[in-house]
């Protein structure tokens, strides 16, 4: 747990730059063949990958829509996506919120309720540190994606749908972070094969700036 609060605490020390998505009335169409799905513990998230090619650094634009099927308000930080890859599974993982807080920076909060569902436009940086240098090492060929809400908005109630992308406030911070932790849950949803070699998503759809809460 140390050594995640301190690579989570020295990432939110620039994320008042970093935070940035859009939503979207337009959800994920089911019919999409570059699309996946996941649900756990009454949330579910459809989203739609632009982009079939991995490489040692690539941003990926993503389409995702979030449904809230449980009988209380879910929170989702504004941030975004962070990307890990698991050389055992060739797997890249964009994750969407956050597991920790931020050691002097919270994010704002988006709130999806009760039988809501929000839909969402992002890109994610993906960086592969692996040694890939012989050609016997195989390459990263899947991705999926992880979404972390907090599932009791009431500790959080300061940062829910705030103007600002983020407060600096170590002192909330710290009251907040076992909460935070404590009342966190993921879902995942299932790999998308994914191609390794020369190309670029970054240019696959065309994304709107900016994170304004909607659904």
């Amino acid at each position: 747990m140390g050594g995640r609060r301190v690579r989570r605490f020295a990432a939110f020390g620039c994320f008042l730059v970093l935070a940035a998505c859009a939503t979207t009335q337009q959800p994920v169409k089911m019919n999409e063949p570059r699309r996946v799905v996941g649900t756990d513990n009454d949330v579910r998230i459809d989203a739609q990958v632009y982009g079939d090619r991995l490489g040692p650094s690539v941003t990926l634009p993503l389409q995702y829509d979030i449904t809230n099927n449980r009988s209380n308000t879910i929170l989702i930080a504004d941030l975004l996506p962070e990307s890990s890859y698991d050389p055992d599974t060739h797997t890249v993982t964009i994750s969407i919120g956050s597991e920790i807080p931020g050691e002097e920076f919270l994010p704002r909060l988006i709130p999806i309720r009760a039988g809501e569902k929000k839909s969402f436009t992002t890109s994610a940086r993906v960086r592969i540190v692996a040694n890939l240098a012989s050609p016997w090492v195989p390459r990263p060929n899947a991705l999926r994606i992880k979404v972390n809400f907090l599932t009791d908005p009431i500790p959080f109630e300061k940062l829910i749908a705030i103007p600002e992308r983020a407060v600096h406030d170590p002192a909330l911070a710290a009251q907040l972070f076992t909460k935070w932790v404590e009342g966190n849950e993921t879902v995942f949803t299932n790999s998308l094969p994914m191609h390794w070699g020369a190309g670029s998503s970054e240019d696959a759809t065309p994304m709107r700036s900016g994170r304004r809460p909607g659904g």
